[in-house]
C-alpha cells in the first residue's frame, strides 16, 4: 500500500456557506488532525482546490446562470484556513468542475509518487469528494474517506452519497483507523 492524502475544497469561500455539516470549526481541526498525522508519518499531501478567474469566464455554467462568485484567484475566499494551508512540496491542484481529476496534474502527481490509495477528506462529500472518489475509483484506485473530516451543506443528500459510495467505490472510515492503517505502511522518501 501507498498512500496519498487528498484534500478537497477546504478554502474559505466554501467553508463559510450555511448550513456546513460538521460546522466549519470542527470539521478544520478534524481535517488539520489528519493532515498533521498524514505529514508525520511522510504521506504525500494533494491540496484540490476550486479555482475562478478574476473576470469570471472559467465559472461553472451553474454558477454564471445564478450568479455565483467563490474561490476567486486573488481573493481571501480561494485560500484554506492557515492550519490546512500546503507546505512546500505538496501538491496544489486547480479545478474548475467539481472531480480534482478534472485536472490531469492530479493524476500525473499521483503516478509520480506511485500511488495506490488515496486517503480523502474534504467537502463536500456530496458533490466534489463524491466527484473525485469515483474518477479515483475508476482509475482503479482504493479509497479511503475520513468520515469525520468531509462536510457537506446538504446533509441529506451526504447521507445518500455516503450510503451509496460505500457499497461500491469507497470506504469510510474514522481519522482514527486510517491513521491506525497508514502506522502499518511504508514511509515514503522526501520527494517533491
Amino acid at each position: 500500500m501507498t498512500p496519498a492524502l487528498v484534500l478537497v475544497d477546504l478554502q474559505q469561500d466554501f467553508l463559510d456557506r450555511p448550513g456546513l455539516v460538521p460546522a466549519a470549526e470542527p470539521l478544520t481541526a478534524a481535517v488539520a488532525g489528519l493532515l498533521a498525522a498524514c505529514r508525520d508519518r511522510g504521506v504525500p499531501v494533494a491540496h484540490v482546490h476550486t479555482r475562478v478567474s478574476p473576470d469570471g469566464h472559467d465559472r461553472m455554467p451553474h454558477w454564471a446562470s445564478s450568479g455565483t462568485w467563490a474561490c476567486v484567484a486573488g481573493t481571501p475566499g480561494i485560500l484554506p484556513p492557515a492550519s490546512l494551508a500546503p507546505l512546500p512540496g505538496e501538491a496544489v491542484v486547480y479545478k474548475r468542475f467539481f472531480s480534482g481529476f478534472g485536472n490531469p496534474d492530479l493524476a500525473t502527481w499521483l503516478e509520480r509518487h506511485g500511488i495506490d490509495t488515496l486517503v480523502v477528506a474534504g467537502i463536500y462529500l456530496h458533490g466534489c469528494v463524491r466527484s473525485t472518489v469515483l474518477d479515483a475509483y475508476e482509475r482503479g484506485y482504493a479509497v479511503w474517506i475520513a468520515d469525520d473530516a468531509t462536510g457537506s451543506n446538504e446533509p441529506a443528500h451526504a447521507a445518500y452519497t455516503r450510503a451509496w459510495l460505500g457499497t461500491r467505490a469507497a470506504t469510510f472510515l474514522p481519522s482514527a483507523d486510517i491513521l491506525a492503517r497508514l502506522g502499518q505502511a511504508p514511509r515514503h522518501p522526501a520527494t517533491p
